[in-house]
């Protein structure tokens, strides 16, 4: 028995503490990323008024993708919010803008404003929403769209709304940085909901088949809060996209926003077959780094959050190995330990690469690998 397993109270509580030697540090490598100036001709955005009646048309046409599947923190908008937004059109208060990814004409993508579209959809369409704490028009009270006057109706539906559309011919790099620029809402989305926000189809649902796996769920232990903002499912895109790519590939330059963003593109376009072996590869890894490391799996020491950095590494060499190699693994356990231990404790380059990971990727797989080989072939 390992006496320095943590309980599963434990490691709720841990997992709810900031985490600066590998969160922080990851969000500093996006923010500091694309640096580099890009062709700003090649940007395409027209800014259009668009009355609420033809966005409605849109959404009556399932023309407007209004991601069912990527779900924004929940409890952000109250009833009281949605109908101050309602009042707020009844009122003549101009709306912030709306930007929308055209880049696919018969598909709007809602890149910032879905709160305030669905709000809509659920008022004006399907006519579920009751106006509750309304700050001036007191008299409509727990009303209906169809409860309300027909000069009410015909205001709100001849509201002009101003539209930003990024239209085709803007590079996915691009509109991911666009994404990034216009994020500076009262909750802002990190960057995995912005990559599922730009990527909806078939990897959302990759990714939400991948998190619910049994041993990944057990090694992981995220709290719910992690969960909601997306963290599980950038763990497992972190592993689908070196499985993809492999680290010699690590595209320094771009860094890693972009890479996982490509890996999500990727997961798109992969065949089903493909697919499944790759979720046959993250069961054996999840699986091995349990019998191994136990709850300490991904971890800078017992005491630590789980480490994207070490995830991707240890994940994506664990899944390389086939059965007998894996089973020495798990025998010598206790040998393996110790020269991570001991690896962690005199390479500061290491450290470094799992800290601080935009231009050490190589050499944190490599290393990784190289703790792994010594085992194998004592």
């Amino acid at each position: 028995m390992e006496t320095n397993k943590l309980n599963n109270q434990q490691m709720e509580l841990l997992d709810q503490e900031d985490d600066l030697d590998d969160d922080f540090n990851f969000q500093q490598e996006d923010d500091d990323e694309n640096l580099e100036p890009f062709d700003s001709t090649k940007i395409r955005v027209k800014t259009r008024l668009m009355t609420m009646d033809l966005l409605l048309k849109r959404i009556k046409h399932d023309e407007i993708d209004l991601a069912p599947d990527f779900q924004r923190h929940a409890g952000i908008w109250t009833s009281k919010n949605k109908s101050r937004l309602i009042e707020s059109l009844l009122i003549k208060i101009p709306l912030p803008a709306f930007y929308i990814d055209a880049t696919n004409d018969d598909r709007w993508l809602v890149i910032d404003g879905l709160q305030r579209i669905s709000t809509f959809k659920k008022f004006i369409l399907d006519d579920e929403l009751r106006l509750t704490e309304l700050q001036f028009l007191k008299d409509l009270e727990n009303k209906k769209y169809n409860d309300l006057p027909r000069s009410y109706q015909r205001r709100i539906e001849e509201t002009e709304l101003t539209v930003c559309l990024i239209e085709p011919g803007t590079p996915s790099k691009l509109k991911y940085n666009i994404f990034q620029r216009i994020n500076t809402g009262g909750l802002p989305l990190n960057n995995q909901e912005l990559r599922q926000a730009m990527n909806p189809g078939k990897s959302l649902e990759v990714l939400k088949i991948f998190v619910e796996l049994s041993d990944f769920k057990k090694v992981i232990n995220l709290s719910v809060k992690k969960k909601q903002r997306r963290d599980d499912h950038e763990f497992v895109i972190g592993f689908i996209a070196f499985a993809l790519t492999h680290y010699e590939n690590y595209p320094v330059d771009e860094g890693r926003n972009y890479f996982l963003n490509e890996a999500m593109e990727k997961l798109n376009k992969l065949d089903d077959y493909l697919i499944e072996e790759l979720k046959n590869k993250f069961m054996i890894s999840m699986e091995a780094a349990y019998n191994i490391f136990g709850n300490t799996a991904f971890r800078k020491s017992s005491s630590s959050p789980v480490n994207k950095a070490l995830f991707e590494s240890w994940s994506v060499i664990l899944s390389q190995l086939n059965y007998q190699q894996i089973e020495k693994l798990i025998i010598n356990k206790e040998m393996l330990k110790e020269k991570f231990i001991q690896k962690m404790q005199e390479d500061s380059d290491f450290n470094k690469s799992i800290s601080q990971a935009a231009n050490k990727v190589k050499y944190r797989f490599e290393e990784t690998n190289q703790i792994v080989q010594e085992v194998l072939s004592c």
